[in-house]
């Protein structure tokens, strides 16, 4: 049986994103942990507000109690470093120090290229990709929802961030092309979101959904990882 060897915890501010210029992003203000997996010395990551520690075979992953929101993370990174393991995904490590923002800057370059003078709905605060977008579209074409109630109701980057847990219907529907962050498919808020997309083009960003992008064939944006 397969054996792997998962763990989580709060990374430092080196480990997680290194030293980053921009100071708001969710790793830095303790909102978040990644959730790692290793098996074979591959990596898998994954984020979340509900780390659970884990030692043992993936068999046995898969036969704990799903109740708690954390074992969604730690199936998903499992999945991750399973995929990178067998040669399946790349980028499946967050990157670090600048990327972030080179990473940013190119999400909001490529939509330009790919749909033109846009609406961008953006679901997950991800600072540099909401600022991104704010300048390279105009914030009045940029709509953002998030979970976190530190967020919600404020204006960040000239835009007013929506609650993710009733909002987010309106904000595909007054969205032409939707940035969805793959924590969704760590904290259990996935299905019903991808139930909402409808035909709009949609983009996955991050590394959290690596392995279930490529199972479904979902684009995911995720230039600057490993």
């Amino acid at each position: 049986m397969l054996s792997v060897k998962v763990w989580s915890r709060t990374l430092s501010q080196q480990e997680a994103i290194g030293n980053p210029r921009r100071r708001d992003y969710p790793l830095l203000q303790g909102k978040e942990v990644l959730l790692q997996a290793e098996i074979a010395g591959y990596v898998g990551q994954a984020f979340t507000a509900d780390p659970l520690e884990f030692a043992g075979t993936v068999q046995s992953i898969l036969e704990l109690p799903a109740e708690r929101t954390g074992h969604d993370a730690l199936v998903v990174a499992t999945l991750n470093a399973l995929a990178r393991s067998s040669g399946l995904v790349e980028n499946t490590v967050h990157c670090r120090d600048e990327e972030p923002e080179t990473c940013a800057e190119r999400i909001s370059q490529y939509i330009h290229d790919q749909h033109g003078e846009c609406r961008v709905g953006i679901v997950g605060y991800q600072p540099a990709i909401l600022d991104h977008c704010a300048r390279r579209f105009s914030p009045e074409r940029v709509k953002v929802t998030d979970l976190n109630l530190d967020n919600i109701g404020q204006v960040r980057y000239g835009v007013r961030v929506w609650d993710g847990m009733t909002e987010n219907t309106r904000l595909f529907e007054e969205s032409d092309v939707l940035l969805i962050t793959g924590s969704v498919m760590a904290n259990g808020t996935g299905d019903n979101l991808l139930q909402l997309i409808g035909d709009k083009p949609f983009y996955l960003f991050g590394t959290t959904a690596a392995a279930l992008a490529w199972l479904n064939d979902w684009p995911r944006l995720c230039f600057c990882s490993k």
